[in-house]
């Protein structure tokens, strides 16, 4: 069964880290430690087999929106939603049952410091993955 694990977060997220234009908010060993933390929790899912992929989004700045009007697309520049909370990241795991997929949400809830969101995957037509 495939889930995708997403993370989301403000603004503040960024900055944190100091990828958000502004200084970082954390010191170069906390950064170090978290993307350690996090090389080592996808390095232990890719040995197990379970994990399909995950990356980090870059800044909502530079999130663009694409929509077709009158047949032609339509592009706008900035965050594609009105709110504080935007997607962040996202992993996808393929897993033997729920219970992993919630406990390993749960693991990375814990590394990234926030609520994370777990969906599962379905292809097209509705099947689950």
């Amino acid at each position: 069964m495939k889930y995708m694990i997403m993370t989301f977060g403000d603004s503040s997220a960024w900055d944190t880290l100091g990828l958000g234009g502004g200084e970082a908010t954390w010191s170069e060993d906390e950064i170090a430690a978290h993307f350690q933390a996090m090389g080592d929790f996808y390095g232990e899912l890719a040995a197990n087999g379970e994990l399909v992929t995950g990356f980090g989004l870059a800044d909502p700045s530079h999130t663009m929106t694409v929509e077709i009007v009158d047949g032609r697309p339509v592009t706008s520049d900035g965050p594609y939603a009105e709110t504080k909370e935007v997607l962040a990241g996202f992993g996808i795991i393929d897993v033997q049952s729920h219970d992993r997929a919630v406990e390993l949400a749960a693991r990375f809830s814990a590394l990234v410091q926030t609520r994370v969101e777990l969906r599962p995957v379905s292809e097209p037509g509705g099947q689950d993955l």
